[in-house]
């Protein structure tokens, strides 16, 4: 796959975007795109599945994932993807909101948990917060 360059937050980090509505997944980039300068987009997945292999072949500082993917969900996705790569930056999203999926997806080893209806809002913030904690 080829890799996106994205526009600004100081510091270069890597990422891969999940999502089982390829549409969805394809906005977050051009988002990611438009509002950061120092991103590599390594890489885009369909599912749970295909992101797990695709996280564990790039090691990208952050992978930002649906929560609810068929085969395999964002709360399985993270528990595997930190049983390997521990340091890896995940945040989930969805677009079903609720005080319970936050829960889920922090006990799940998340580091952030995005609502997808304020995503555009939400998405830069979250971003610049999880890469002050990897300086």
């Amino acid at each position: 796959m080829a890799k996106f360059k994205a526009g600004g937050l100081g510091v270069p980090f890597t990422l891969v975007v999940a999502d089982d509505d390829p549409d969805y997944c394809s906005s977050v980039c051009l988002l990611l795109a438009s509002l950061a300068a120092t991103v590599t987009i390594v890489g885009r997945a369909d599912g749970g599945e295909e992101a797990l292999t695709l996280v564990l072949r790039e090691r990208p500082d952050i992978v930002i994932a649906d929560l609810l993917m068929p085969r395999l969900n964002g709360i399985e996705l993270t528990r595997r993807i930190k049983e390997e790569l521990p340091d890896t930056k995940i945040i989930l999203m969805t677009g079903y909101t609720g005080e319970a999926n936050r829960r889920l997806a922090f006990l799940g080893g998340a580091d952030g948990f995005l609502d997808k209806t304020t995503l555009v809002i939400d998405l830069l913030p979250a971003i610049r917060d999880i890469v002050d904690s990897m300086r």
